[in-house]
């Protein structure tokens, strides 16, 4: 073992994580403090159907992913990530905190206005699908523009107190496996070929092309504005196709894709959507193939039930609820995938299944 190079990363992680950690806690915290009280003057809000939160087990849940995500690094199972191995610009992290607390007072007002979650469909396009026409999270512009591609990593992070990344990379070692796997069976990984479906910005692309490269990789995103920022953020790599499509109708073949990822995307489909999307995943995926789901944690997975509850009631999320109430098994298996483990990352929990061979 490489126990000096073991040290300088380990020291490199925590430095780069506490950092990270604070930083966005910051914007959390300032955020609150603009956006002003939840409801709306006179307004009482609905009791709580849950517990109070378990603030040890958020406290310790949260401590948890990082542990577990520096001994997947100090093992080998995949590298310091590419953020923390090179110096964050600190004209891009001001001006992204600028917008986000300018950003946050607009979802706010968005928040407590009639309509506020359907603003976007003033501009209605015929080429996207009614359920994805909304300002989702009272964001600007829904998914529908390039300010909302830049702002969103950082709103997603100051939500999750600068975890946000470490959920996702929940997803590598599932995928090393998967891959030393297809290995052993003589498939090396330039033979292999993995889609990231929903990408958003690419935050799990950019992983997942830093640790294994010579993958056939490609990165599918309903939102153009979304799917350019991806390219922008992966384009040290020339192995990824980038294609604007919905995620229930993928312009692949039949059995042509051996692991399939979606990361958030489940919970902003609608149900009859969901199944839709499963089903496709099946269709394209080869037998065997190995699909990797990351979305929030659901009903009775932690003691945080709460926060669950409270998420869409502050936020315009209008699948939210009935997501967390849906068994994955049950939505899966119609489609003929079947669960093979699962784990919980402080607040995503990665499923992953597999297609019968």
């Amino acid at each position: 073992m490489d126990v000096i190079g073991n040290g300088f990363r380990r020291a490199a992680y925590s430095a780069g994580t506490t950092a990270r950690v604070g930083w966005y806690t910051m914007h959390y915290l300032a955020g609150r403090h603009v956006v002003g009280p939840i409801t709306s003057p006179g307004n009482v809000p609905k009791p709580m159907k849950s517990s109070p939160p378990d603030l040890a087990e958020l406290r310790d849940s949260f401590r948890d992913l990082f542990r577990r995500e520096w001994n997947d690094i100090a093992k080998g199972t995949y590298k310091l990530p590419r953020d923390l191995r090179r110096a964050p610009n600190p004209w891009r992290l001001i001006r992204n905190g600028r917008d986000y607390l300018r950003e946050a007072k607009m979802v706010s007002r968005r928040a407590h206005t009639r309509g506020g979650g359907v603003e976007v469909r003033a501009n209605r396009r015929g080429d996207l699908p009614g359920y994805y026409q909304q300002n989702f999270h009272f964001q600007s512009d829904g998914w529908l523009s390039d300010d909302s591609a830049r702002i969103y990593d950082t709103q997603v992070e100051t939500l999750f107190t600068g975890a946000g990344d470490a959920m996702r990379r929940r997803a590598l070692p599932y995928l090393k496996r998967e891959l030393d796997r297809l290995a052993a069976a003589g498939r090396g990984q330039d033979e292999v070929v993995f889609a990231d479906i929903g990408c958003g910005t690419g935050r799990l692309l950019v992983d997942v092309a830093d640790n294994f490269p010579e993958l056939r990789m490609h990165a599918v995103d309903l939102s153009e504005n979304y799917l350019n920022t991806t390219r922008r953020a992966t384009s040290f790599s020339d192995r990824i196709v980038y294609t604007q499509a919905p995620a229930e109708r993928l312009p692949y073949a039949d059995g042509s894709v051996d692991i399939i990822a979606s990361v958030y995307l489940f919970h902003e489909l609608p149900p009859k959507v969901r199944r839709e999307v499963a089903a496709e995943f099946a269709r394209v995926l080869r037998p065997g193939g190995l699909y990797l789901h990351l979305d929030s944690v659901q009903y009775g997975d932690t003691g945080l039930d709460i926060l669950l509850e409270t998420f869409p009631r502050v936020l315009h999320e209008p699948y939210y609820e009935s997501y967390c109430n849906t068994a994955l098994p049950d939505l899966f298996a119609p489609a003929g995938l079947a669960p093979e483990g699962q784990e919980v990352g402080f607040l995503t929990k990665t499923s992953a299944f597999r297609k019968a061979s």
